[in-house]
């Protein structure tokens, strides 16, 4: 007689915690450093004649930066300075290392003005390699191209045995 009872209390139970669980959220609603639409200029239409002066535009001072000799296991950073040489805001939306050892740090999370010079931090951890280290990290931006490939090298010498 009481098994009735519980199989809908049991099924609204269920019910009601799928609701709940299903909300998606990445935790940011009302967060003022969030990169809004309003934040972005885009072109009325992909299709047609768009000023390529109205576009963000990404200018690096230097991509490239040389370590030399490092020690086997020490970490060290490279700042890549940039401009915004386009005529709307600049969003960063990535900076990815090419491995695990080289990580972008810092960059800009808010909208990088015309004319606006910002960095971005990157670092490189040396522990467990040796020899010549070629590295890339690609920048990701609301760009045209969308993304931008940044690169270190350092020499990495191990302890020396005596």
């Amino acid at each position: 007689m009481m098994e009735p009872f519980r199989t809908p209390w049991r099924l609204s139970l269920v019910v009601a915690l799928m609701l709940t669980a299903c909300r998606i959220t990445d935790h940011n609603e009302g967060d003022p450093n969030e990169v809004t639409a309003q934040d972005l200029r885009f072109p009325s239409s992909g299709y047609g004649a768009v000023d390529p002066d109205d576009l963000p535009g990404m200018s690096f001072t230097y991509a490239h930066v040389d370590f030399g000799r490092i020690v086997q296991g020490a970490k060290v950073d490279s700042v890549y300075i940039f401009e915004n040489t386009g005529g709307a805001p600049l969003v960063i939306s990535d900076v990815r290392g090419s491995c695990g050892c080289t990580v972008g740090k810092d960059w800009p999370k808010q909208p990088v003005e015309p004319g606006e010079r910002a960095r971005i931090t990157v670092s490189f951890d040396s522990e467990g390699r040796s020899g010549r280290q070629d590295k890339t990290v690609t920048v990701v931006a609301n760009t045209t191209p969308p993304s931008h490939v940044l690169t270190l090298t350092a020499e990495v010498v191990g302890p020396t045995n005596k």
